[in-house]
């Protein structure tokens, strides 16, 4: 017999399994920096819990977090016909919209930006609103000139992209810009510098992202607007030609790094250069697996406290309008890895204070949705946060996730045997991991490659050993890894293996 170590890789679905470097499924898991070698460590994920038993009149379509001048947390969020508040008090949804309401109709969205003060939002088919969150009483139009798909600020200016107006109606690839420091005054003036750019040759705009600079992402093209004063106020230049973003719902940016899906997979753009970073690993799989009819469904949010970006979307197998996955990014690492999704739309937001009194709304302690050293009790914390489609508000505090990893697969025989051994007999797997929780180990073998695999029982570790134990005997092998509880971390397997036969 010949004790194994198999250490947890990339999760890399699109190479091909046979000697893979790296793992066919990581799945309701973080992934955190390797241990060497090409191995990665992976991190628990907690389920989502319930905060709020809150709702809206529809489901939400947008969301947005700021501060007023005291510090003190705004939560606003829309759905087809309102604009909301989260309120501090109560942790209900409040409706503060203007009195006419909204006509968000489609697969339009509400995008919000924060200019000041104040905080700005649009959904193309109504007038952009504001509210002054000092105030933080009601919203109302910002401007009735222009109205805009996509918003973002650079500069002192507010800018609208993929625009509507009375004099030429809908013009996809129009960026507008408000005056200088006037985010309400949107009449062309070459003393405020309010105006407009037609950027033709790359289809509609698909998002603004900003940072020393402004980009306009196009669906076929990435042009940088750079601010150079009067009178021409923005140079325009192409900075990247044949490629964009083909997904707006899939845009966010995350200390100075835009990342968005375009037609062949992610992307990031940084400091004007653009970098692929799901080619190779993991673009050809979201693509085949994604429902991308269903687009509008996304939802994409950072971790504040981890260097993680996390896309929300429906695959193939979803229900119709019920996203049933996430994809999960590691920015500093690049590895990625995936997750079932529990809730419907997913956010950026900062946690609201809470008094001791107010925690009787939860009856038990075991109704409580966080652990009380979780930032979630502090006002002014930012967190990632949840709905689900009638605008209840979640957190993630919830029990870990089950941990589930599908390992490359092996000849092992080739490991064990300096004889030339074709055959290999696995007699135990061992999952090595930290934490309380219980290891369940499958094998998986087949004889050839274009042979499908048969998968052995599940089989749970000794609690004495860590291994689980089998009898497999196989050309080649693959190994299935689930762990329940609250582990803390998870990166390897170690399989005691020996020949069987020579060829």
């Amino acid at each position: 017999m010949a004790l194994i170590d198999v250490g947890f890789t990339s999760f890399m679905p699109d190479v091909p399994a046979l000697n893979s470097p790296g793992l066919v499924r990581a799945h309701n898991c973080t992934p955190g920096r390797g241990g060497g070698q090409g191995n990665v460590t992976f991190f628990p994920l907690k389920s989502a819990t319930l905060y709020s038993n809150t709702s809206m009149t529809s489901m939400p379509l947008g969301s947005a977090v700021g501060q007023d001048r005291l510090g003190n947390a705004r939560v606003y969020s829309g759905d087809a016909g309102k604009l909301y508040k989260l309120s501090a008090v109560d942790r209900k949804w409040t409706s503060i919209g203007r009195t006419a309401g909204y006509n968000t109709t489609g697969d339009e969205r509400w995008k919000f930006v924060e200019y000041g003060s104040l905080q700005i939002a649009t959904n193309y088919l109504d007038e952009p609103q504001f509210i002054d969150m000092n105030a933080d009483v009601q919203f109302a139009n910002l401007t009735t000139l222009t109205k805009g798909r996509h918003i973002n600020t650079h500069k002192g200016f507010v800018i609208l992209g993929n625009t509507y107006d009375a004099l030429d109606g809908a013009v996809p690839y129009r960026v507008r810009w408000s005056g200088l420091e006037a985010p309400s005054d949107w009449t062309f003036s070459p003393s405020t510098m309010a105006d407009f750019q037609d950027v033709v040759g790359f289809g509609a705009i698909t998002g603004i992202v900003a940072d020393d600079s402004c980009y306009l992402l196009l669906q076929r093209g990435i042009v940088q607007m750079q601010f150079v004063g009067a009178p021409y106020v923005f140079q325009f230049t192409d900075r990247v030609v044949g490629k964009g973003c083909s997904v707006p719902e899939s845009v966010i940016t995350v200390e100075g790094k835009h990342f968005f899906l375009s037609d062949d997979g992610f992307y990031m753009l940084q400091g004007g250069q653009l970098t692929p970073i799901g080619a190779g690993k993991i673009d050809k799989w979201f693509l085949d697996t994604a429902d991308l009819t269903q687009s509008n469904f996304i939802t994409v949010a950072a971790d504040p406290r981890e260097t993680l970006v996390y896309w929300q979307y429906c695959s193939e197998d979803a229900t119709p309008g019920v996203p049933d996955m996430m994809l999960i990014f590691n920015y500093n690492t690049g590895e990625w890895t995936t997750a079932t999704a529990t809730t419907h739309f997913i956010f950026n937001s900062m946690s609201l204070p809470w008094t001791l009194d107010q925690l009787d709304e939860f009856v038990t302690i075991n109704a409580v949705p966080s652990s009380f050293d979780d930032p979630i009790w502090a006002g002014g914390k930012a967190m990632l946060w949840a709905m689900n489609s009638t605008g209840a508000v979640y957190s993630f505090g919830g029990p870990t996730m089950p941990l589930e990893i599908e390992t490359p697969e092996y000849q092992l025989s080739r490991q064990v045997s300096q004889t030339g051994a074709d055959i290999a007999i696995v007699s135990a797997a061992r999952p090595l991991f930290e934490g309380e929780g219980t290891a369940r180990v499958t094998v998986g073998t087949k004889s050839l490659q274009n042979k499908d695999l048969d998968w052995s029982d599940q089989k749970e570790s000794n609690a004495e050993t860590g291994f689980a134990y089998f009898r497999e005997k196989s050309r080649y092998q693959r190994f299935r890894v689930t762990i329940d509880g609250e582990w803390k971390r998870a990166y390897g397997l170690q399989v005691d293996a020996k020949a069987a036969g020579r060829r």
